[in-house]
């Protein structure tokens, strides 16, 4: 058994026996794949809600678990023709229990996740230029073994064409540890209201555990290769379905770590007014 799964293992063992103890809370959580290149809706007043099933939830590489449902507001408000603010709350929460962790200790282990961000961007010209601040609170019986977190984060982002790049810097406050991604997208024009988004993303940890008690489990490194397709359709003026199909690649430090690859996919609804 690899380093992170070992660790991973003993602390899910360590609350296995209080499993179930937890309330499951409702509501879900964002599906990041499917936000690429996303369409602005006409004639709005800059808020969004939306709800999504994915078949697996992973975060920056690693996999939490499968039947991950999430629900997330949204708010953008313009300071001026460059610069605007932009608020979000998303609760997701692992349909049925289950977790990544079941078949380690033997039991099912619920997980729920509550993220809470704010940021400001402003196009700069060459670059659109973010910074922003967010908080993850953990809840179930895996939030025993993750630690509320504080980070803040800077982000860059650049269209070449129809290329769209981005890049992140996250440093999580509470456990001093960094995270790094890089991402492209574009987007192929099927028909009216309905595109192909292709993504693909690679992360790199200095010091980061994704957010377990234990320093034990930092890692550096490369983490993985992410690569998705989503389908966005437009079904009302301000409403899109979209169904998107991703794969997991765990490269260098989670390679290293025992992850695995995996194929995984979901749907959202989102409703701009």
């Amino acid at each position: 058994m690899t380093k992170l799964t070992t660790i991973l293992s003993a602390l899910a063992l360590a609350t296995a026996a209080n499993a179930g103890t937890s309330a499951p809370a409702p509501s879900g959580k964002a599906c990041n794949s499917c936000n690429a290149c996303a369409t602005p809706a006409a004639d709005t007043l800059g808020f969004g809600i939306s709800a999504s099933y994915n078949t697996h939830y992973i975060f920056r590489g690693v996999e939490f678990g499968e039947n991950w449902v999430q629900g997330r507001v949204d708010y953008t408000h313009d300071l001026t023709d460059t610069t605007k603010l932009v608020f979000d709350a998303s609760y997701g929460f692992l349909a049925g229990d289950d977790s990544a962790l079941n078949s380690l200790v033997g039991t099912d282990l619920s997980y729920q996740r509550l993220e809470l961000g704010a940021g400001l961007v402003t196009d700069l010209g060459p670059v659109e230029l973010g910074v922003g601040y967010r908080f993850y609170h953990h809840d179930g019986d895996l939030g025993n073994i993750l630690e509320d977190t504080h980070e803040v984060g800077v982000t860059l982002g650049k269209k070449i064409g129809a290329l769209h790049l981005g890049m992140g810097a996250y440093y999580d406050i509470t456990n001093e540890g960094w995270y790094f991604e890089a991402k492209a997208a574009t987007e192929i024009k099927v028909c009216e209201g309905f595109k192909l988004v292709p993504a693909v993303g690679i992360g790199y940890a200095v010091d980061y555990d994704w957010q377990l008690v234990t320093d034990a489990a930092q890692l550096n490194g490369f983490t993985a290769v992410n690569v998705s397709l989503a389908a966005p359709i437009t079904v009302a003026k301000n409403v899109t379905i979209t169904p998107y199909i991703a794969a997991n690649l765990p490269i260098d430090a989670l390679d290293d770590a025992g992850e695995d690859t995996q194929v995984y996919g979901g749907v959202s609804v989102t409703i701009k007014f």
